[in-house]
């Protein structure tokens, strides 16, 4: 694994400079920085790398520093940001792509799909229907926004023999949002963002620990993931208590291939995400690569149900 100094510049856009109205130098700095980390994905960035020779770097925990260059005044009339960061990646993988990844920031998009074999009889598509008197129906796009996330588990629905992996998000501690996308764990990455402002104002450190939720053992070097329970390994239980952490729901967006749901509290911010542009292990048994069928739609599957307990 290599690892790269990541840098991205970006001019402070007029509309945070103009609302910059915080009574002295101090306040005026922090409020312009924490505007630059949560409207990033706003702003056009150019990207520099250098390579950092002989320097392990953990693949999934990443220190980034946010830093503000502006003239000493509480109205600055310009102003400039700058990202710095370290990744390391695998072989083939490109260094800046992560880096935006890590980051949350604006990347390419490219859509992939496979077509269902319809000879196969396992070969059900993506998705399964769920069933049952849990289930209220489809989910209203802007539903989950301004809830408080109480619970999460990757582990719903059974078929009355067996699990199939289910997402599930409760809210409010009462209705599920469900995603009945089979074995998600493999599909879908969690982010936790934990920002800490520096005592100058002049800039922002943020921990930044992206994982998959859960991966095939054969995968695990690859994919280091938040949640391990398979029988006779070494078990990895990082998951969140989101019954303790109380984060409310402000950000929802949903597509046809993916989705990205971001809740806070306080200087944390927990961010699940599922999208073509983020990578994904092959499918443990056949080693085919993980992708939605043609015509399957990440959007439209989401539902609303009682509880938890899923007939699918």
């Amino acid at each position: 694994m290599s690892t790269y100094h990541v840098a991205f510049t970006a001019r402070v856009p007029h509309w945070i400079l103009e609302h910059a109205e915080a009574g002295n130098t101090d306040r005026a700095r922090s409020w312009i920085l924490l505007q630059g980390w949560y409207e990033r994905r706003r702003l056009e960035w150019n990207a520099t790398l250098t390579v950092e020779p002989d320097k392990a770097h953990s693949p999934i925990r990443h220190e980034v520093i946010l830093d503000l260059d502006c003239p000493e005044t509480d109205r600055p009339s310009a102003a400039s940001f700058a990202f710095t960061v370290k990744v390391g990646v695998r072989h083939g993988e490109d260094p800046i792509h992560k880096a935006r990844r890590v980051l949350d920031l604006s990347r390419r998009r490219d859509s992939l799909c496979r077509k269902a074999d319809r000879w196969d009889v396992l070969d059900r598509g993506s998705f399964r229907a769920v069933r049952g008197s849990s289930l209220i129906g489809p989910m209203p796009p802007q539903w989950p926004i301004d809830r408080t996330l109480t619970a999460f588990s990757s582990h719903l629905g059974s078929y009355g023999q067996g699990g199939v992996g289910l997402a599930g998000w409760q809210c409010n501690g009462g209705s599920w949002m469900v995603l009945p996308l089979t074995y998600s764990d493999g599909w879908i990455w969690l982010t936790r963002e934990e920002i800490r402002p520096a005592p100058d104002h002049r800039s922002l450190a943020i921990a930044v620990d992206q994982r998959i939720l859960g991966v095939h053992p054969d995968q695990l070097a690859d994919f280091p993931p938040w949640e391990h329970r398979y029988a006779g390994q070494h078990q990895i239980l990082d998951m969140p208590d989101f019954g303790a952490e109380r984060p409310t729901i402000l950000r929802f967006d949903a597509s046809e291939t993916g989705f990205i749901l971001e809740a806070a509290n306080g200087p944390t911010r927990w961010r699940f995400a599922m999208g073509d542009d983020l990578p994904r292990p092959v499918w443990g048994g056949s080693r085919k690569p993980r992708l939605l069928c043609e015509g399957e739609s990440v959007a439209e599957a989401f539902c609303l149900a009682h509880d938890c307990y899923l007939e699918v």
